[in-house]
């Protein structure tokens, strides 16, 4: 049996079960059932502890059992999701091939071709120091105390500057970094027709 409490202990205790069970997301039927299993702690009966170890352990199952239906679950997903990309990265190949129109149209569906800002690959590390100068940015980081300003850590990094290099490869191309070049790119918006094919 438990030992004798005073007031002030069983008013403490009921504080404490309050703020364990009063949680967000914790409905009146879950409070209940944290409290019963409060009231059974204190009682020091074996059965009631192994009990209560039981709902620990159905927990860990319930767990690992939906842990295990999400990562399947998640792969599902990766597996769709490459699977739609490489089939939209064969439309815009064929676009860009010219085997297809900016419109192509099926039976049932229609889709829109449209070439979008190109994409910049700078290759920054093969630039030299003069390239640098001209496209590059820098970015400083600078840590210090509030109390008096004293700089803790300073860090200084350079960048190319994407926006500036993407204009000189599309308006002098021979003026930009040798390393440097524009990747197109497309996009693709699909829907189904709007005016469905008559006759023959």
């Amino acid at each position: 049996m438990a030992d004798p409490k005073s007031y002030q202990e069983i008013l403490q205790e009921q504080l404490m079960i309050k703020e364990l069970i009063d949680l967000p997301n914790t409905d009146d039927e879950e409070k209940e059932e944290l409290a019963m299993l409060w009231r059974d702690l204190k009682s020091r009966e074996a059965y009631k502890f192994d009990a209560i170890i039981g709902v620990i352990k159905e927990c860990d199952n319930c767990i690992h059992q939906f842990t295990k239906e999400m990562d399947e679950l998640r792969g599902s997903v990766d597996y769709w999701k490459t699977k739609r990309q490489n089939v939209i990265n064969i439309i815009k190949a064929a676009y860009q091939s010219q085997l297809i129109s900016s419109k192509p149209t099926g039976l049932k569906y229609q889709a829109t071709i449209k070439n979008v800002l190109p994409k910049v690959r700078d290759n920054f590390d093969k630039w030299n120091e003069d390239e640098r100068q001209r496209f590059g940015i820098k970015k400083t980081i600078v840590v210090e105390t509030i109390r008096d300003g004293h700089v803790v850590k300073e860090r200084e990094d350079v960048y190319a500057d994407k926006e500036e290099l993407r204009q000189t490869l599309m308006d002098n191309p021979a003026a930009a970094p040798g390393a440097a070049e524009l990747v197109r790119r497309v996009s693709l918006s699909y829907g189904y027709r709007k005016r469905l094919q008559k006759g023959v």
